[in-house]
């Protein structure tokens, strides 16, 4: 049976904000999961100890079964200041002291503490048995956010309590912290105890989407503390232009808190009168409430943001709703907002740019359902509440058994033998990535030797006794790309528990792991090694996004993935399967044992080019509009398909737009397509087209992109993602594309352009002939296509490779 735990903390239920929420959530999923819970807490005060001047305390929440509630008496002040705050805490502290000598409170063998206070993390020290365990959650940096906002103006003061903090936290079995910024700040501040990362959760099914009201115009929220953290005068100066440029704008405050006064009478001062306040709503009507609001309202004082997350961002989220926040550019907020394409962010204290984001976010419904169900999907993958208090409960676990949350840190092995397609990118994306971070003891990358001598210069001269390149012996990579799957799966798998053995790495990571799925089907493990992969090609689920197989080939492969994937996900060496198609995790948790194990990886667009360069030699007709198929030129690709397709376009379409086909041509059919070449100059001479049949570098292929009227993808019938679509969303340029899987699904989920069925040539023609007459734009939404970028950056992709890895 678990150890009892204690849990020190100054926030509680029936506190609806800040930390209470996530505290109340830990004690009692803890106490669900058969631990004996108390909660060493005072009395109820955030935002405004007034809201609960009638409160009751009992030993159980509510009368409920559930964790054991002590409350300390402790003075609270009646005006928010530093003093009176530091005095409180210190009250606390003694309180908690003095039940300790008397006995009411007893000395555990493993103890919780939040922080901020400083003062309880103390007492947790202090309430910790001998030889005992103690894990301080950490919220909020005190020193930092007092010091940042002001709120400590002498310096001896601030170093006083960044001592405090040290020792106190050094005397700590461990950390957990919310985001790797705050990692970064304790690790300088000279914090030395283990640390892990811990972030914000939420619960999907109880905070989940509902329908926008209907109302003429947006409707504005903000919702939480009113302090000074939050830099309110942002949503004053803000509602004062929205009273003239747009006052059919209404915005709703939601809160309480210590600025409150200053806030309305701000509010009445200016006499705007598009502004209402409220009072918070009830933490059981939270969807509700957020629902409310169309555009949310996350403003902060620009000298706090380093530090953390504001938590209601992430409820947003949840909540199917998008927002636009204020932060420095390159602070913790700035970042989420390009790695989930979820929400806007701008400088702080810059009212123009706040009032156009809001705008742009109010004229444009499609941007906003896109960045909607970014968020959404983002909080599903990342901060689902039940996957993050469990991690909880296995580090308290890991403390009671080992001592420690961080035994080690792990060693990973990434093998990949071809070097074809975006290898060489993706790889070089896992390698900034983890130059950045130092999480990771050793990196091995187990390649093919061209992919090695691509990407030595890439590693940074710190970085190298960190990042070790191991080339493939000749016989090795002939073997794992042997033409027969089933070879080349086992030859792989065999490389892999070969390589694993001689490095001692404690986990594998195949960047392609398709051609496993026969070997761990057949429950081969990796020498007592966690391994994972990239699923690159899963297609079973396709039906339930609406498309159907075409006759019994395609029937036949879902059938034999189906249940390769069934009995490969019952392997427990299987700890992660990655996957670049966002909606396929869902169908994998319902269909499959084992299908918790699907998560979905961010397809990471390409960094635009320093410049951008066209093909040296080639110049278009400028009248024309510019159709251009690029990449591997293989049948699939459906080069043969466009060039029977160009034959039925008509005549005076054809004299009007300029085709280029940029891309190594296969050499299976170079000859056909020198055919189809001649027979199209016949039949359609007014016709411009190029072929440059060679590979591109990455700033000829921006070049090309960006010139371009349409990006032409024609698929026949492709399976899996296709960085054709980040080129085209990058360049702001529609694509035509094949009316299958996940690239359809895609394509108009974010209004990307037009997909048809691209497989018949006179269905493709017809296709092209419209976008021609009725323009490329019609089809193409620029900001969801924007938004669809942004949630896909090669950041988030490699983080979470190496996520992934580390946890197994």
């Amino acid at each position: 049976m678990s150890e009892p735990v204690l849990f020190v903390t100054q926030h509680y239920a029936p506190e609806t904000i800040g930390s209470a929420p996530y505290c109340t959530d830990i004690a009692e999923y803890l106490h669900a999961q058969g631990r004996d819970v108390t909660v060493l807490t005072g009395w109820p005060h955030y935002p405004d100890a007034a809201r609960f001047a009638g409160f009751q305390p009992g030993d159980r929440q509510s009368g409920r079964k559930g964790p054991v509630i002590k409350r300390l008496r402790h003075w609270l002040p009646r005006r928010r200041s530093v003093a009176g705050r530091i005095a409180s805490e210190i009250l606390f502290l003694l309180g908690g002291i003095w039940g300790l000598f008397t006995g009411s409170v007893r000395r555990h063998e493993v103890v919780l503490s939040l922080c901020p206070s400083i003062f309880a993390v103390v007492l947790g020290q202090i309430a910790t048995a001998k030889d005992g365990r103690h894990l301080v959650v950490m919220h909020d940096i005190q020193s930092g956010l007092a010091g940042g906002l002001g709120m400590v103006r002498f310096g001896l003061l601030l170093r006083m309590m960044r001592i405090v903090e040290r020792i106190a936290l050094n005397r700590a079995d461990g950390l957990l912290v919310l985001s790797e910024d705050m990692r970064t700040r304790l690790r300088h501040m000279g914090v030395r105890t283990s640390i892990e990362i811990l972030p914000i959760w939420v619960d999907p099914t109880e905070i989940h989407p509902q329908p926008h009201r209907d109302r003429a115009a947006p409707l504005l929220l903000y919702s939480g503390n009113l302090g000074r953290k939050q830099g309110l005068d942002q949503v004053v100066s803000l509602a004062e232009r929205l009273a003239v440029s747009r006052p059919e704008i209404g915005i709703l405050i939601r809160g309480a808190g210590g600025e409150y006064g200053a806030l309305a009478a701000a509010l009445a001062a200016r006499h705007v009168p598009n502004v209402r306040l409220e009072d918070l709503v009830p933490r059981e009507h939270l969807a509700d409430g957020l629902a409310e609001g169309d555009i949310h309202l996350v403003p902060q004082n620009p000298k706090g943001a380093d530090f953390a997350v504001p938590s209601k961002i992430y409820n947003i989220m949840a909540a199917g709703r998008s927002c636009v926040t204020t932060a420095p550019e390159g602070s913790a907020v700035w970042r989420l907002a390009a790695e989930t394409g979820a929400f806007l962010c701008v400088l702080p204290h810059d009212p123009a740019a706040f009032e156009a984001a809001i705008l742009q976010l109010a004229d444009n419904p499609g941007m906003r359902a896109a960045m909607e169900a970014n968020g959404r999907r983002y909080i599903k993958q990342h901060h689902d509440r039940d996957r993050l208090l469990a991690r909880l409960d296995d580090l308290l676990t890991m403390l009671s058994r080992d001592g420690e949350i961080l035994p080690r840190r792990p060693r990973l092995l990434v093998l990949e033998p071809d070097s074809n397609g975006h290898t060489r990118e993706w790889l070089g994306h896992i390698i900034d990535r983890a130059t950045e971070q130092t999480d990771h003891e050793v990196l091995w990358l187990v390649l093919a030797q061209n992919l090695c001598d691509s990407l030595r210069g890439r590693i940074a001269p710190q970085a190298r006794g960190r990042i070790r390149l191991v080339p493939l012996s000749t016989a090795e990579e002939r073997a794992c790309l042997h033409r027969g799957l089933v070879i080349s799966g086992f030859a792989r798998w065999w490389v892999m528990r070969r390589y694993l053995k001689s490095t001692g790495a404690t986990a594998g990571h195949f960047l392609a792991l398709d051609h496993l799925s026969l070997p761990f089907a057949l429950g081969l493990g990796a020498v007592g090694r966690p391994v994972g992969g990239i699923l690159f090609r899963p297609s079973v689920h396709y039906s339930s996004l609406g498309f159907r197989s075409r006759g019994w080939g395609e029937f036949v492969r879902d059938l034999r993935k189906s249940v390769l994937y069934r009995l490969m996900l019952l392997n427990r060496t299987l700890s992660v399967v990655l996957t670049l198609d966002p909606f396929f995790p869902d169908y994998a948790a319902e269909s499959y044992r084992g299908g918790h194990k699907v998560v979905a990886l961010p397809d990471p667009a390409f960094a635009p080019p320093v410049a951008d360069v066209g093909l040296h030699g080639m110049s278009v007709p400028p009248e024309r509009k510019l159709l251009l198929l690029f990449g591997a030129l293989s049948e699939r690709k459906g080069i043969l398909c466009l060039l029977e397709a160009l034959c039925h376009v008509p005549a005076m379409t054809a004299a009007g737009i300029a085709v280029v086909i940029a891309g190594k041509v296969a050499s299976e059919i170079r000859p056909v397509v020198r055919r189809a070449l001649a027979r199209l100059r016949k039949c359609r001479p007014q016709l411009w087209l190029h072929l440059e049949d060679r590979w591109l570098e990455d700033v000829e292929i921006a070049g090309l992109v960006r010139a371009s009227d349409v990006v032409l993808a024609p698929y026949q019938r492709f399976v899996g993602s296709s960085g054709v679509l980040l080129w085209a969303a990058r360049a702001g340029v529609p694509v035509l594309t094949q009316d299958y899987g996940l690239i359809a699904r895609l394509v108009r989920e974010y209004r990307l352009g037009v997909a048809v069925d691209v497989t018949d040539p006179r269905i493709l023609s017809d296709a092209i002939t419209r976008m021609v007459a009725e323009g490329p734009g019609s089809s193409f939404d620029a900001t969801a296509a924007e938004a669809f970028a942004a949630a896909r950056s090669p950041t988030s992709f490699a983080a979470t490779i190496l996520a992934t890895a580390k946890a197994a």
